[in-house]
């Protein structure tokens, strides 16, 4: 592993970096993001019933002590039952919006290093065939195919590590932007839910 490193150039620093920051922001956010998922449905039935027996404190502490964008929006909405429907509508929307911004905090940063991996693979690749040309020149031929052999190494070495950077980079970007995209759809759904619970009930 270190003879690659070697081998692959002073390209293989930066490449390096990207992987380990790479590591790091996944495993943080594929962990934010798994706590985050919960049933919804039965936190709603169970809101629902607090709510349609007058419990509104009740309904509150259900959603307060539920982890999850979806509890903290719904339990934004039950704090502001007594206001008019178009207030409650905004904080959920406000609520939601902050919710958002949490689960996709350093997704740009990995977005960054997905890019930028296969680039300095590249820039690692350009280097490489200069210095084989270097050589080329230096000795007047290719009677050092040794020499040669270097600066080929580090243009492949470099290639491959930002492709293998890259490629499951963006796979866990997919996965990452998918979960954030159900607990979108989700929020929706619920405060929708919440609405018409408090419409029904009278409160708005």
């Amino acid at each position: 592993m270190l003879d690659m490193i070697i081998r692959g150039g002073p390209v293989m620093i930066p490449l390096l970096l990207c992987s380990v920051l790479m590591l790091a922001v996944s495993l943080e956010r594929l962990f934010y993001l798994l706590r985050c998922r919960v049933d919804t449905e039965d936190l709603m039935d169970d809101i629902k019933l607090a709510l349609q027996q007058g419990k509104i404190l009740e309904a509150m502490q259900i959603a307060k002590k539920t982890r999850g964008p979806v509890a903290a929006v719904l339990a934004a909405g039950i704090a502001h039952y007594d206001k008019d429907k178009e207030h409650i509508r905004e904080r959920l929307e406000e609520v939601a919006h902050e919710e958002v911004f949490r689960m996709e905090r350093r997704l740009g940063t990995l977005d960054v290093m997905v890019t930028i991996a296969p680039l300095l693979g590249l820039l690692g690749t350009v280097t490489g065939i200069i210095k084989s040309f270097q050589v080329i020149a230096a000795v007047g031929g290719l009677e050092e195919p040794l020499a040669v052999s270097v600066g080929i190494a580090e243009a492949l070495i470099t290639t491959a590590v930002g492709l293998v950077i890259a490629i499951p980079g963006m796979l866990v970007y997919s996965y990452l932007t998918s979960l954030i995209d159900r607990q979108v759809v989700d929020i929706n759904k619920r405060s929708s839910e919440l609405l018409a619970i408090l419409e029904a009930r009278g409160d708005i």
